[in-house]
């Protein structure tokens, strides 16, 4: 059953993400660009790098290491496309759905683990994170989850093998496994060992360590140890605000009958208040942010539902959810900028915007037209700067762009309303 229920939920949240792509739409074209060039460049034998992100290069000096990728790498190399990573994206939100169904199962029985499997399914938050492009910080989700399913049953490899899980997606796994180890070693949950709290603590301590080792630099999006100025906007806060009504509509706050998990997930929610981040967003570049918090969340959420009398609880999650945010969508109308960039071949040297850039990557060179207005030089930047026209022989750009100016004597090669093709 769980088996059925993660592959049914991959296939709908990977044609959403892959039509979402395919329509002009994804989450954040550029970084849906830039992990694509990182792993085209790696699966063909080029370095681990972008320079579309301005960050260090390199699988270790990247701010953000992601253990999950050389296996992204190697299912690239036999199926080279897009659309694999963006499949590979909604299996790792879906699978999740697995130790959703095992945890309820243990805690009420079959009925109140589909119903809680429905209830994460029509989840406005998790459907975002489901088709948030390309992040390997998916795993957040079923990794942290399984941890939970794993400990309410006792089980000492389940524990092991979801925590690697987690740790696969990105660093910042590191202290939201430790969470959850604190947590599991001080209060009650399931048939959970405290031992096993302080074996989670441990590893999550050997990785991190193992991280700070080897990365120059790290950096988490949720920090909370960062000592940061909290933010001010009444705009802000009154999203919050609303952001934290839907989330008591929805129900989830069933979890403070069995509030372990929403224990172990205080230091996350004390570092998304205090960032200035805008992550309560369901679409856009911060979408994938919700996979922080929704796994701490549904663990508790599904454990305390079952305290409510007559079975009710799951359906009440279930309502609650399908009514609390709005669902994700995909565009039925196809973009008519496929048009120009069906005519830039692959072996072209491009520049593109920011509407536009995810669907001309997974090649050699690619830069965002942006970037060719950049004059500081980044730090770790060794090779000629700033880029400009002459380092491409194609342009992709809105037609009304301030780059015109400096394109005269390049080639109009086709436009439609609002973008025009160039060559040189």
């Amino acid at each position: 059953m769980p088996a059925t229920i993660v592959l049914v939920a991959t296939v709908v949240f990977a044609g959403i993400n892959i039509g979402n792509a395919a329509a002009y739409t994804p989450q954040w074209s550029q970084d849906l660009a830039f992990f694509h060039q990182l792993v085209h460049s790696a699966a063909t034998g080029g370095p681990w790098a972008s320079p579309l992100i301005l960050e260090p290069q390199g699988f270790w000096e990247m701010v953000h290491t992601h253990l999950a990728l050389p296996l992204v790498v190697g299912i690239y190399k036999i199926v080279p496309f897009q659309q694999t990573l963006l499949i590979l994206h909604s299996f790792g939100a879906s699978l999740a759905l697995w130790p959703i169904f095992r945890l309820a199962e243990s805690a009420a029985g079959g009925r109140h683990a589909i119903l809680c499997v429905l209830a994460v399914l029509a989840f406005g938050p998790y459907q975002a994170v489901a088709i948030a492009d390309f992040r390997p910080s998916v795993l957040f989700i079923p990794g942290i989850l399984g941890i939970w399913a794993s400990a309410w049953r006792g089980s000492w490899v389940g524990l092991i093998a979801w925590s690697l899980v987690a740790i696969a997606g990105r660093q910042d796994a590191t202290y939201l496994v430790a969470c959850c180890g604190i947590v599991l070693a001080l209060l009650s949950w399931g048939k959970s060992k405290r031992t096993q709290g302080f074996f989670l603590v441990a590893l999550a301590g050997v990785f991190w360590t193992i991280f700070w080792y080897l990365k120059p630099e790290m950096f988490f999006h949720i920090n909370p140890t960062a000592t940061t100025v909290w933010p001010t906007s009444t705009e802000l806060w009154n999203n919050r605000l609303s952001f934290g009504l839907s989330i008591l509509a929805s129900a989830w706050w069933f979890g403070l009958r069995s509030p372990a998990a929403l224990v172990a997930a205080i230091p996350i929610l004390w570092g998304m208040l205090s960032t200035g981040r805008e992550w309560h967003i369901l679409g856009g570049p911060g979408a994938h942010h919700h996979g922080f918090w929704i796994p701490f969340v549904v663990a508790s959420g599904i454990v305390g539902s079952r305290a409510i009398p007559k079975g009710l609880g799951p359906l009440v999650l279930l309502i609650g959810s399908a009514l609390s945010f709005p669902w994700v969508s995909m565009p039925t109308e196809a973009s008519s900028l496929q048009r120009l960039t069906k005519q830039i071949p692959q072996s072209g040297r491009v520049a593109a915007d920011y509407e536009t850039i995810h669907s001309l990557s997974g090649r050699k060179t690619l830069w965002n037209i942006e970037q060719m207005y950049m004059q500081d030089r980044p730090r770790h930047w060794e090779k000629t700067w700033p880029i400009t026209e002459e380092d491409v022989e194609w342009i992709l750009m809105p037609s009304e762009h301030r780059l015109a100016e400096r394109l005269d004597t390049w080639t109009v090669v086709d436009t439609v309303n609002s973008h025009v093709l160039l060559r040189r």
